[in-house]
């Protein structure tokens, strides 16, 4: 005998944030929301506890879910303790982090700045519009693209 199942709900795509503004973190909070894009936001503040995250070490250690795997990572360049661009060394570096999609989102956009983000991996650099309409817009075209137009590495486990 067959029992049917009821149906689960679909899990979200899980987007983590590397920011250490928290003015800015509210800023993607809040055009995620206006731009409709349906996916959980996860905050960490500076490249040191993206690592943690990512490696599940320290709060993240242990089989609780307090670091599920994220789809995409949107990583400011300029953090303290570990930048950008150190991070991305790692997480390239880390054969069970290398295939992560990694898109650099700064207020820069210095050729200089978007070549070198290109140089350690990122798979995308996003510049933040000043105008919070353009940034709508901005995460607009990032979700479409990253969460629902493009085909994504499975998921990984540490």
């Amino acid at each position: 005998m067959m029992l049917a199942m009821p149906p689960t709900e679909p899990s979200l795509p899980l987007v983590l944030v590397a920011e250490d503004s928290a003015h800015d973190r509210i800023i993607i909070e809040e055009a995620f929301q206006e731009a409709g894009i349906v996916a959980e936001l996860r905050f960490v503040e500076d490249g040191e506890e993206l690592l943690d995250y990512l490696n599940r070490r320290g709060r993240y250690a242990g089989g609780n879910g307090a670091a599920p795997w994220p789809a995409v990572l949107l990583l400011d360049i300029n953090m303290p303790k570990v930048n950008g661009h150190e991070a991305m060394r790692a997480i390239r570096a880390d054969p069970l982090l290398r295939d992560l999609p990694v898109v650099a989102l700064s207020t820069s956009d210095s050729p200089k700045q978007i070549a070198q983000a290109y140089a350690v991996g990122v798979n995308s650099f996003l510049t933040k519009p000043a105008r919070f309409p353009a940034f709508v817009e901005l995460i607009r075209l990032f979700g479409g693209y990253w969460l629902q137009g493009v085909r994504l590495p499975p998921q990984r486990r540490r």
